[in-house]
C-alpha cells in the first residue's frame, strides 16, 4: 500500500488554505479540495453539492490528516 501524500504545489495551496481564518469557502476552493482528494483518494473527480456539506468537511478532514 502506497502511502498518501501532497505533491508540492498541492502542499503550498493546503498551507494557505488552512491559514485562512473565514469559515466558507468560495467555488474556485472547493474545485481545488475536489481535485486533490480525487487525486490522492483515487477517486473520479466530482465536486460535490454545496448543499451537502458534510461530504466537503469529509474531504477537508482527510487531506488534513494527509497534510499532518
Amino acid at each position: 500500500m502506497t502511502k498518501k501524500t501532497l505533491n508540492k504545489t498541492d502542499y503550498k495551496y493546503w498551507t494557505k488554505f488552512r491559514s485562512s481564518i473565514k469559515d466558507t469557502i468560495n467555488k474556485a476552493e472547493l474545485n481545488k479540495i475536489s481535485q486533490i482528494h480525487s487525486r490522492i483518494f483515487n477517486h473520479k473527480f466530482y465536486v460535490p453539492c454545496t448543499c451537502n456539506p458534510k461530504t466537503i468537511q469529509k474531504w477537508i478532514t482527510d487531506i488534513n490528516e494527509i497534510y499532518s
